[in-house]
């Protein structure tokens, strides 16, 4: 940098809230995905899993509008969801019958979610 110049700032501000938003609606189409993916092939995995909660959230397109609400709070929320449903799955053997949908929300959720010292996703 020249002295006595104009100076740029950095677009990081811009940049973070985007991004955020585009993992918010990442993660929230692959559950749904894996979810009707699920309800085709193997519906009895789900009774146990979906609630009126789950339905409400993941029963219809996702529309964030410009500026959501609680957007980090959301993101955990999917998160829990998807890691608790991969979990099931695991847990009652449906490895060998997982389809695209559920393949790509496992990679999404490796790709996106880690667990903290305290056992907690982030």
């Amino acid at each position: 940098m020249r002295e006595r110049t104009t100076q740029r700032t950095g677009s990081t501000h811009v940049l973070t809230p985007v991004r955020s938003l585009t993992r918010l609606e990442l993660v929230t189409e692959a559950v749904q995905a894996s979810l009707e993916e699920l309800a085709d092939t193997d519906p009895r995995l789900l009774a146990s899993l979906v609630d009126e909660e789950c339905r409400r959230r993941y029963g219809r397109p996702v529309r964030l509008g410009q500026n959501p609400t609680r957007p980090k709070t959301r993101i955990n929320t999917t998160g829990n969801a998807a890691v608790r449903l991969l979990e099931h799955l695991r847990q009652h053997g449906a490895n060998r019958t997982l389809g695209p949908q559920v393949q790509a929300l496992r990679h999404i959720a490796v790709q996106n979610y880690s667990r903290d010292a305290a056992d907690r996703l982030r």
